[in-house]
């Protein structure tokens, strides 16, 4: 469970693309970050709550404004995850792609929990630094 900051390290081509700036046409971009789709979707709900156009299945051009709004939903989710955290509660914040996902998840629950965190943060890091030189971040979807 990671970002993958490498388009070497792709396997396949059933990917999520962070792309900083609008898309111009092309995928597996070198400034990009990728997600396995499982990955993704621990993310994603923040993503969806804020920006209602987003498609999981198409090329989304996410303006900063939105981005800002999208970084406090991630908050709440990293915010929402300590030892006490329920699967019910989690839910709240993250979608399970796939249906074994949620019960693969449940075998390792608070080490699970701890790297959807870990992902989280380090996304809106990554996001940040995007945001200081570029208007727009693109998620180019499945």
């Amino acid at each position: 469970m990671k970002i993958i900051r490498s388009k070497e390290k792709l396997e396949g081509s059933c990917y999520i693309e962070v792309l900083p700036g609008k898309y111009l046409g092309e995928c597996w971009n070198e400034k990009s970050i990728f997600f396995t789709e499982e990955v993704f979707g621990f993310i994603e709900k923040s993503i969806d709550i804020e920006f209602p156009e987003y498609d999981h299945y198409a090329f989304n051009e996410i303006h900063r404004e939105n981005w800002f709004k999208i970084l406090d939903q991630l908050d709440m989710l990293i915010n929402s995850i300590n030892e006490d955290v329920t699967l019910d509660q989690l839910k709240m914040h993250v979608y399970f792609i796939f249906a074994d996902t949620e019960q693969e998840f449940q075998q390792d629950f608070d080490n699970n929990i701890l790297k959807v965190r870990e992902i989280a943060k380090e996304f809106q890091i990554w996001i940040k630094e995007q945001l200081e030189t570029y208007e727009y971040i693109s998620i180019l979807g499945i």
